[in-house]
């Protein structure tokens, strides 16, 4: 299991062990990047979010499309987060110095425009209050409000290439790739499928382990007791990624958050 995700999982283990009496904590994160990472159901009828960040850690980000007739970077179409001014001002920053970012590769360029990490910071607020975020909980469960996120972190912006992210096995293709693991020197002792996923079980350690069939990347992924199959993309987009460090451990006390839940 990665680190984020065991971080995300202790969170909310120690939210409903200190604040139990107040409010249910559920565990919603994971893989999923759209969904934040726990959701909070008071006594009292209140619902919102906690996003947990294991801190140094990457906080969003969103895709940018290079124009090259306009030589400027247009906001793309497939970011689940709406625009906002924050990310206007960057791409302002960006547009001054285009063919620089354009040319970037997957070691990316770091936007180091005047005053960054605050417009970045309010970057993260704002996206994150929009899905309903409130506050952040972070290293040494360190509990801090969303409009506050500054004072706790360094936020820093890098433009590069990633690759998307993964998706299931897909039904055509759960018997393929079970034929050709089973078939190569992989130890499989159980497996099962899931609607159109496939998860497996090996005396080896296999996790981030990848393979190439049929010209597509497959790559395993710990699950618990299991692995997940998991395909990986063969789309790069060009992305401006937030990456926080923190820099106070002075959160919220018990009774302040307390106030909140009630």
């Amino acid at each position: 299991m990665a680190i984020w995700e065991e971080f995300e999982i202790q969170c909310t283990d120690y939210l409903n062990r200190r604040f139990g009496a107040y409010a249910r904590f559920i565990h919603q994160g994971g893989a999923d990047s759209t969904v934040p990472d726990i959701l909070v159901e008071t006594n009292g009828g209140k619902s919102f979010y906690i996003d947990a960040k294991h801190s140094p850690a990457q906080c969003g980000q969103f895709v940018l499309l290079p124009d090259l007739e306009t030589c400027t970077f247009e906001y793309s179409r497939q970011n689940v987060n709406r625009i906002n001014r924050y990310a206007e001002m960057i791409m302002a920053y960006m547009n001054e110095d285009f063919d620089e970012f354009r040319e970037t590769g997957t070691a990316g360029k770091d936007i180091e425009m005047r005053n960054g990490s605050n417009i970045f910071a309010s970057w993260i607020i704002q996206t994150y209050r929009d899905k309903g975020v409130e506050f952040f909980i972070t290293n040494d469960f360190t509990i801090l409000p969303i409009e506050e996120f500054s004072d706790y972190f360094e936020v820093s912006a890098k433009y590069r290439i990633k690759r998307s992210g993964s998706g299931n096995v897909g039904k055509s293709r759960l018997r393929p790739v079970m034929d050709y693991i089973s078939s190569h020197d992989y130890v499989i002792t159980d497996s099962r499928v899931e609607g159109d996923k496939l998860f497996v079980t090996s005396t080896q350690n296999l996790h981030d382990t990848r393979f190439i069939l049929r010209s597509t990347e497959y790559m395993f992924s710990l699950r618990g007791a299991e692995y997940e199959l998991r395909k990986l993309s063969n789309t790069y987009n060009a992305n401006v990624i937030f990456s926080i460090k923190q820099k106070s451990s002075h959160g919220l006390n018990d009774e302040d958050f307390i106030r909140y839940l009630k």
